[in-house]
């Protein structure tokens, strides 16, 4: 619900409903690990939704998911709909 460059609304978001349900950060995040550690450092979710082909590798891809399992967050492995019919993805 919040802007993809709104870290303070996803800290604030976290802050209260962190405990209880996952903040995912979906557009926040961009599988980017530049991103992910902006957001560990400063509260903004406890979720990254994966998106290999988002981010370029899969290498990058792998090293976004154990930054955010090292930390405890949530991971979900997901796809852009419409872009593959390469099932590979369903298989990381």
């Amino acid at each position: 619900p919040f802007d993809q460059d709104d870290w303070a609304a996803y800290a604030e978001c976290n802050a209260t409903l962190g405990k209880t349900v996952q903040i995912v950060g979906d557009d926040l995040l961009v599988t980017n690990s530049k991103r992910i550690a902006k957001a560990l450092e400063v509260g903004a979710c406890n979720a990254l939704l994966l998106k290999v082909n988002q981010i370029g590798s899969v290498s990058e891809a792998i090293t976004a998911a154990m930054m955010s399992i090292k930390k405890g967050w949530g991971v979900m492995v997901s796809h852009r709909s419409g872009e593959t019919e390469d099932s590979f993805i369903a298989d990381l």
